[in-house]
């Protein structure tokens, strides 16, 4: 059995550039017991924290009488365990970490591997440290805008869903209307699968840095990682890092959703928008914000919520909310001509500036898509890139499943036809991306080069994230596949 690639040397984390001052202080010795410990990876310090997890609690409590540390505890949060990336931050981040228990835990975790025999002695230190630190940097602590950390893990997908977007400007102004003018309220996105929902929102929230938001996308998830936007603690330690930015939010279980709950309750001084996109994602029923989402917002609390449009059923229900709850419902609908135009004019090439020119052009266009959005993506790209023509035209399939239909025949016709199926299929059926040494080891007769080449021949209908993981860009995809299979 071949037993795959040689496992990847582990990165050093680099030392964070600051100058001299109390943070450098801190930092410089959390680094220094990092390198005296081996170093060691983030999973191993992870581990070592997990591994004494309930001990370290209890025995933060203990040296520590008074601070937000005794409160977590107190909460709930004695087992509580930073994630990979906060402890990445701690010790390689060029600010001073938002958590001082996360910072005391990991120094400690470190003293530990490095084979120190005072943990109390380490721990005053670590203390000590980050509130000189803090008391020296106080916009480090406190930032003027909303900078959950979490906030970072879309940011492939606002780029993906601001590559090519039109004809939602009247819906745009429409929700921005509607918080210019209200005290608080609900606003609900609805539409058909593909219709835009996600691309919406993502250049709602691009072009207005202020919004607060979270995605709750299938296709961001990943086995084992640091962040699955899926799941009840990283949506609500998310929002929660957002909604109070100066406030360590508790690790998980009933102390967060508490929090959540107290943060959402609570009266704003100023227009807050919280984005929160594709509710009907959540792949348990009754959903888990059943019962998260008060029937009243606070003064100055916006509330933005999309999901799939599910014919006379409305999504709302599952989430514990009905639709006269919702202060303004925008149902999107397929595009119109004049957003054809507009995608072939700026997203479509020199090939696609001129035919956007050529009102024929435009309205066959239009007929074949239907006006579906997530279609004519593909159709814009295929005029970019001049397979799709005006002599063509009249032979492209009208719908998005007999257009699927033609691509994959030209790809059955080709002599790496079992592996694009191979690779296809496990991507189909994976909870979350797939990285590209697992497609290595689990497709006989698969080498680098020739996944490259699959890739190459489908990277249309793919979502690359992370370094080398694949999944499929949009749910319809998976439904295709799924018929056909």
């Amino acid at each position: 059995m071949d037993p795959g690639p040689p496992p990847r040397r582990p990165r050093r984390v680099p030392p964070p550039q600051i100058p001299p001052g109390p943070l450098h202080d801190l930092k410089a010795a959390l680094y220094r017991r990092y390198l005296q410990a081996g170093p060691p990876t983030l999973d191993e310090i992870h581990a070592q924290v997990e591994t004494l997890a309930e001990d370290l609690g209890a025995f933060l409590a203990r040296t520590d009488a008074t601070g937000d540390d005794v409160e977590e505890l107190a909460d709930g949060q004695v087992g509580a365990v930073p994630s990979r990336d906060t402890i990445r931050r701690v010790l390689g981040g060029a600010a001073l970490p938002p958590g001082r228990q996360d910072t005391v835990a990991v120094g400690v975790a470190l003293a530990l591997l490095a084979g120190e025999s005072r943990p109390d002695v380490v721990a005053e230190e670590i203390r000590r440290g980050w509130d000189r630190a803090a008391v020296a940097a106080p916009a480090e602590v406190a930032p003027a805008l909303p900078s959950g950390g979490s906030r970072r893990f879309f940011d492939h997908l606002l780029e993906y869903h601001n590559e090519k977007f039109a004809g939602r400007n009247g819906e745009v102004r429409t929700i921005l209307d509607y918080i210019d003018r209200h005290d608080c309220g609900y606003l609900f996105v609805d539409g058909l699968s593909g219709y835009g929902k996600t691309s919406l929102l993502a250049v709602l929230v691009r072009q207005q840095p202020g919004f607060l938001y979270h995605f709750i996308s299938q296709r961001y998830k990943t086995a084992g990682g640091a962040f699955d936007p899926t799941q009840l603690n990283d949506l609500l330690s998310n929002l929660c890092e957002q909604l109070e930015p100066h406030r360590a939010a508790p690790r998980g279980g009933r102390a967060l959703t508490t929090r959540f709950l107290e943060v959402v309750a609570a009266d704003r001084g100023r227009p807050t928008v919280l984005v929160l996109d594709a509710i009907d994602e959540v792949d348990r029923h009754p959903s888990f914000l059943f019962g998260l989402l008060p029937k009243r917002l606070p003064k100055n609390l916006f509330i933005l919520l999309s999901a799939r449009s599910q014919g006379n059923r409305s999504y709302l229900s599952e989430v514990g909310l009905a639709p006269d709850d919702i202060g303004l419902r925008v149902t999107l609908s397929g595009l119109d001509a004049d957003a054809v135009r507009d995608l072939l004019l700026h997203y479509a090439g020199t090939a696609g500036a001129a035919l956007g020119e050529r009102a024929g052009f435009v309205d066959n266009l239009w007929e074949v898509s239907a006006g579906d959005p997530f279609y004519l993506r593909f159709l814009v790209e295929d005029v970019e890139h001049g397979r799709l023509t005006p002599e063509n035209i009249r032979r492209t399939p009208s719908g998005l499943s007999p257009y699927l239909d033609e691509q994959f025949a030209q790809l059955h016709r080709s002599a790496d036809s079992d592996l694009h199926s191979d690779v296809l299929g496990l991507i189909l059926v994976a909870d979350g991306p797939l990285h590209r040494s697992d497609l290595l080891r689990m497709v006989d007769g698969l080498t680098g080069g020739k996944l490259d080449q699959v890739v190459r021949d489908v990277q249309r209908f793919l979502l690359r994230t992370g370094e080398e993981e694949y999944t499929f860009c949009h749910n319809r995809f998976k439904e295709y596949f799924l018929e056909k299979m």
